[in-house]
């Protein structure tokens, strides 16, 4: 694992508003230790719990190269400068680095950290073990037009998909390789059952298909969907 885990630098942006930040970091097994990297990933998540973190681990399944995110959660930016410190600080979790250095059974993908747009959402409202998160990319058309006109969008599809049962957090990227531009948008339902009934009815909502008519006649502000996919909430942590 990466030494320090949880530290991130993160680009302090004067638009945003600092509610609940998340970090993701992807990893990926080595042949032969899915299951050691699982109980890696549990045995961090203990020590992080402890210290006061939020911590989910989500299996990725459809649309992704199905390996595993393990998620460290914060409510703001007082609550992020805070724990971070602990951690650094924490004899445990250096033993516990020390260990999986040694001997590791995964290697780090990719990382990133981004914020949610309803500053008043906390940590312990991310999605619980065992719900399912459908999860969208975005690139913002440029500009700051584009990246206002993304963020109507999301507040348009999420009063649609929630009046239809799905629950929708969106958030701003704000760290990683790709750049601080992107927008995440999660669909966080209780089983697969529930997400396809939910789908289903999205299909032949009329507000849904009035939705989509007026993005597309708007081509000069239409974002880009870089990736989407499934994850399985495996863990929490509070």
């Amino acid at each position: 694992m990466k030494k320090y885990l949880f530290s991130m630098i993160l680009i302090l942006c004067a638009q945003v508003s600092y509610g609940e930040i998340l970090e993701i970091y992807t990893w990926k097994p080595y042949p032969g230790k899915a299951d050691q990297m699982l109980r890696d990933m549990q045995e961090a998540a203990a020590i992080h719990s402890d210290l006061g973190f939020g911590v989910t681990i989500s299996a990725l399944g459809i649309g992704t190269n199905q390996d595993v995110d393990y998620l460290l959660r914060y409510d703001d930016l007082e609550s992020w400068g805070r724990l971070n410190d602990a951690g650094i600080a924490s004899s445990e979790w250096n033993t516990f680095f020390a260990q999986f250095n040694a001997n590791p059974s995964g290697e780090l993908v990719s990382s990133f950290s981004m914020i949610n747009h309803d500053a008043s959402n906390m940590a312990d409202n991310f999605a619980r073990e065992g719900q399912i998160v459908g999860f969208f990319r975005w690139q913002p058309a440029l500009g700051l037009s584009g990246a206002e006109a993304l963020r109507q969008g999301f507040m348009t599809a999420k009063g649609i998909h929630e009046s239809l049962g799905a629950r929708i957090e969106t958030y701003q990227v704000i760290n990683g390789v790709e750049g601080v531009n992107d927008m995440m948008y999660l669909m966080i339902y209780d089983s697969y059952s529930h997400m396809a009934a939910v789908n289903e009815a999205i299909q032949t909502n009329p507000e849904w298909i009035a939705f989509q008519i007026d993005v597309d006649s708007q081509p000069s502000q239409a974002a880009t969907l870089l990736r989407s996919g499934i994850a399985v909430m495996v863990a929490s942590y509070d």
